[in-house]
């Protein structure tokens, strides 16, 4: 099911009653910030290990205004250091590369820039023993190394509920990346169900949204409601894109406000 699973994802946060999420690989704290308008009193914690990107986070006071918990940390399956690859990237352009750096050194050696050292931790490290009230939502976005990031959170996966990750299906960040296949055999042999994806899982990259099988099962009505509304959202726009092209846009930004 082809939705969009960013709104999908913010919809379902009440709905779950999640306690805690987890904006993992942040960029600037967008997300944190949507996570927020939808979950007014949960701990969220927005994970951005690139120095430019967290200079700028720790700056904008509508993080510390909305109580986002910025963490300095990248999130892979173990706890350490780690070289961090930065690519190039103009800060006065508005988001130009600043999501793309990485633990992955990208093939792409055009984009390569400087090698920065990172603290790691895995996602059950940070959060034991924190008291983190409720279920756990965790948003990843982390430049081909979402089965690892996944694989970190292990320790968690009894309270995990919800899971939006990005995804490849082959290794267009690093060489050697784990790619969507791997990552959905994971999720699925430790508890978790496809829920929709924002483009054809055989696209190159794209965004797939998991949840808990028993939480989808138990959940199904409470979780009908904003799915049949993406689901509608997603018929409209493409009736439109085929009868009226020029509209798309239009009428995108108007059903985004609804």
């Amino acid at each position: 099911m082809v939705l969009n699973t960013r709104r999908l994802f913010v919809d379902l946060l009440p709905v779950l009653d999640a306690g805690t999420v987890c904006d993992v690989g942040s960029m600037n704290g967008a997300d944190a910030l949507r996570f927020r308008g939808a979950l007014p009193d949960a701990r969220i914690l927005a994970f951005e290990p690139n120095p430019g990107n967290l200079e700028r986070m720790r700056a904008d006071s509508r993080l510390a205004a909305a109580r986002i918990e910025i963490v300095p940390v990248a999130v892979a399956d173990f706890d350490g250091e780690a070289p961090f690859f930065l690519v190039k990237t103009d800060y006065q352009e508005e988001h130009d590369r600043r999501g793309m750096s990485s633990l992955h050194e990208r093939a792409d050696t055009a984009l390569r820039d400087s090698i920065v050292t990172t603290p790691v931790t895995r996602l059950d490290t940070a959060l034991r023993g924190s008291g983190a009230p409720g279920r756990i939502a965790l948003w990843i976005d982390v430049e081909g190394k979402t089965y690892e990031a996944i694989e970190g959170a292990s320790g968690l996966f009894a309270d995990v509920c919800l899971l939006h990750v990005e995804v490849e299906t082959r290794p267009c960040i690093g060489e050697r990346q784990r790619l969507y296949p791997e990552v959905n055999r994971l999720l699925e042999a430790a508890g978790f169900v496809e829920l929709a994806t924002d483009r054809p899982a055989n696209t190159e990259q794209f965004n797939a949204l998991f949840i808990r099988r028993e939480i989808a099962t138990s959940h199904r009505r409470r979780i009908s409601w904003p799915v049949g509304r993406q689901r509608l959202r997603r018929a409209v726009v493409d009736v439109v894109r085929a009868v009226w092209p020029q509209c798309v846009r239009r009428l995108t930004r108007l059903l985004g406000r609804t």
